[in-house]
């Protein structure tokens, strides 16, 4: 069962922020109250299984997250992921197999400028999107709907979003 503030219990649509720079991000655009917002840290996918396993009365969850945790979201994995994991999901969002070659001994975490700074928002935004579809499909509350936004550290900003 989920552990959510008594002030956000009774909420309709709430968001999961990673840390207070994605929250930051949400209201800038948003405008939500304070009591909307859940600090879920690295764990947003164990939260957002939570709360959709609980008995409360959610209509719309939005995620908002930097990039390993929007990964997270869209592999549906609660470890950490693997680059061939990201690879994958990349080759789903359209990125050729061989622009990705010279990443093959990288981080994760290497991959989200060169996305960035090499203006691939539509990469960005169709992660975020399979974000989206890959939580609300997995969710065991069907009813729920849910926006992914992924936040750049550098900025601290939304930079790709479901929408």
């Amino acid at each position: 069962m989920v552990n959510l503030t008594n002030k956000a219990s009774s909420l309709k649509e709430i968001v999961l922020s990673q840390d207070e720079r994605s929250k930051n991000a949400h209201r800038e655009i948003f405008f939500f109250g304070e009591d909307a917002y859940v600090m879920a840290g690295d764990g947003i996918l164990n939260l957002l299984i939570s709360i959709s396993e609980s008995d409360r009365d959610i209509l719309k969850l939005h995620i908002s997250a930097g990039w390993e945790n929007i990964l997270m979201v869209a592999l549906w994995k609660t470890d950490r992921p693997t680059i061939g994991n990201v690879f994958s999901l990349l080759r789903n969002a359209g990125i050729k197999t061989e622009e990705l070659f010279r990443f093959r001994n990288s981080d994760i975490n290497d991959l989200f400028p060169w996305l960035y700074y090499g203006k691939r928002f539509n990469v960005l935004r169709k992660i975020c999107s399979l974000a989206k579809s890959h939580a609300e499909s997995q969710l065991k509350d069907k009813n729920i709907r849910i926006e992914c936004h992924l936040v750049s550290e550098d900025t601290s900003r939304i930079i790709a979003s479901s929408l």
